[in-house]
C-alpha cells in the first residue's frame, strides 16, 4: 500500500504537491534531473541555480521537460519545480547592485537578468531568493516580480498569482523584512545544523523555528496575496520522524538537502557520494575555508559553510601556507577530483544515511517514515480514563 499523502497549507500553493517534502536547491548539486524527479515522486524540486550561467540552466531545465513535460500555453500551465538564485551572485553577474527595470541604467544584456528570464520563460511554480544583503534581495525580488508580469501578464498581472515566492532566512530580522519588504509566500527557516551556507550564528532549528512561528502575526505581510508566509524547516534532517518533528514546530513542510546528495541523480561526484556515505556523525564543521580556497567570497557578512572536515580546512585553520597556496593546492585537487581537499558539503545529519539511492525512492522512503512516526506518537496518546487520572 503506498503510504498516505500528507496535507498542509503548503498545498495551496503547490497543488501538484503529494508529500510536504522539498528539494533545497543546492548549487552545482540540484540540477535539472534531482529536481524534477523529486516532483514527480509528490515532492517539490529546486534547481540550484546559484552559479549556473543562462545556456546552463536552459541545460538542466530540458531535463525537467523530459520528466515532468513542457508547460501548456494556457496561464494556469506550470512547470512545478523551482529555481533558486544566490543574490549576491546575481548582484555579481549584473556587475552592481539589481536595477529597476524602467531606469535607464538597465543593461539588457546583463547575465543576471538573461539567468532570470531563462528560468521564468520556463514558467516555475516557484523562484527561491537567499543570501544578500536587504537591498539586494529586495532589489532581486522587484525584478523577478516585473519580469514575470512582462512575460506571462503583458505587463498587467500581479505577480504572486501563480509563481510564488520563498525567501531562505537564519533569525527573526531576516524573516521579519521579507515578509514585510519582499513580500514572501514563504519563509524557509534555516537552523544552524544545515550543510552548505547559512548564517553562522543561526539557532538551531528547533529554537529558531517556533520563534519566529510565534512573531509572525506581529509581522505585515506584503505578498500579493496579503496572507502571513507559510514556514518551512531547513537544517539538519534526514528522515520522516525529522519531518514530522519539524511540521509540530509550526512548519508546513520541510526542506531536504543533504538526504537528496544521496542519490544517483545528484550532480555530486561518486567520490563525494562516497566521502557522504563513510561520514560519521561530528564529521562535519563550518568554515570559510572552501569559500577561500575556490574564490568564492562574495556572501553576505556572517555567513559560512557546513562541509566534511578535510586537509583544506585543516590548512585553513592552521594557516598552512600563503592564501594563494591554498589556493593552488585547492585547484590541484578539484582538477583530480580528490576528496581529499574539494568541498563536499553536507549537513549535521549525514551520519544517519549510509547508501545512494534513487531520488523518487528516497521521497517516498521519508513519507513512509512519516506515516510511521505519525503512527507511533499516536499509539503513546490516551486518555484521562485509560490513565486514571483526576482520581
Amino acid at each position: 500500500m503506498p503510504p498516505l499523502s500528507l496535507r498542509t497549507p503548503l498545498n495551496s500553493l503547490l497543488p501538484a504537491l503529494r508529500h510536504p517534502i522539498i528539494l533545497a536547491p543546492m548549487a552545482n548539486a540540484s540540477g535539472g534531473l534531482l529536481a524534477s524527479r523529486v516532483s514527480h515522486a509528490g515532492g517539490f524540486g529546486f534547481i540550484g541555480a546559484g552559479y549556473y550561467t543562462p545556456s546552463k540552466l536552459h541545460e538542466e531545465l530540458q531535463h525537467v521537460f523530459e520528466v515532468l513535460g513542457v508547460p501548456g500555453r494556457g496561464s494556469a500551465n506550470r512547470l512545478e519545480v523551482g529555481v533558486g538564485f544566490l543574490a549576491w551572485r546575481l548582484s555579481k553577474l549584473n556587475g552592481g547592485p539589481a536595477p529597476s527595470l524602467g531606469a535607464s541604467d538597465l543593461d539588457p544584456a546583463s547575465e543576471a537578468l538573461q539567468l532570470i528570464d531563462t528560468a521564468l520563460k520556463a514558467k516555475p511554480r516557484a523562484v527561491w531568493l537567499a543570501f544578500g544583503n536587504p537591498e539586494e534581495l529586495v532589489g532581486w525580488s522587484k525584478v523577478v516580480r516585473e519580469r514575470e508580469a512582462a512575460l506571462h501578464g503583458g505587463g498587467r498581472a500581479k505577480w504572486g498569482k501563480e509563481l510564488k515566492l520563498f525567501v531562505g532566512v537564519g533569525n527573526t530580522k531576516e524573516a521579519k523584512w521579507a515578509t514585510e519588504e519582499m513580500g514572501a509566500d514563504v519563509l524557509v527557516v534555516q537552523g544552524i545544523e544545515s550543510g552548505g551556507h547559512s548564517l553562522g550564528t543561526s539557532p538551531p532549528l528547533s529554537s529558531l523555528l517556533p520563534l519566529i512561528n510565534s512573531l509572525l502575526p506581529s509581522w505585515s505581510p506584503s505578498s500579493p496575496s496579503n496572507n502571513p508566509p507559510l514556514l518551512l524547516g531547513a537544517g539538519g534532517l534526514h528522515s520522516g520522524s525529522t519531518l514530522l518533528s519539524t511540521l509540530s514546530l509550526g512548519a508546513a513542510g520541510a526542506v531536504f538537502g543533504t538526504r537528496f546528495l544521496f542519490t544517483h541523480e545528484a550532480a555530486y561526484s561518486k567520490e563525494q557520494k562516497g566521502m557522504l556515505v563513510a561520514a560519521k556523525e561530528g564529521t562535519t564543521v563550518r568554515t570559510r575555508a572552501f569559500d577561500e580556497a575556490r574564490g568564492t567570497l562574495g556572501w553576505p557578512e556572517g555567513v559560512d559553510g557546513r562541509g566534511i572536515l578535510n586537509e583544506t580546512v585543516k590548512d585553513f585553520d592552521e594557516g598552512k601556507g600563503s592564501v594563494e597556496e591554498r589556493k593552488e593546492r585547492y585547484k590541484e585537487a578539484e582538477a583530480k577530483g580528490d576528496t581529499s581537499r574539494i568541498v563536499t558539503w553536507a549537513g549535521s545529519g549525514v551520519g544517519n544515511i549510509n547508501e545512494v539511492t534513487g531520488a523518487e525512492e528516497v521521497v517516498q522512503r521519508i513519507a513512509t517514515e512519516v506515516a510511521e512516526a505519525a503512527e507511533r506518537l499516536r499509539g503513546y496518546m490516551t486518555s484521562e480514563e485509560e490513565t486514571g487520572a483526576g482520581q
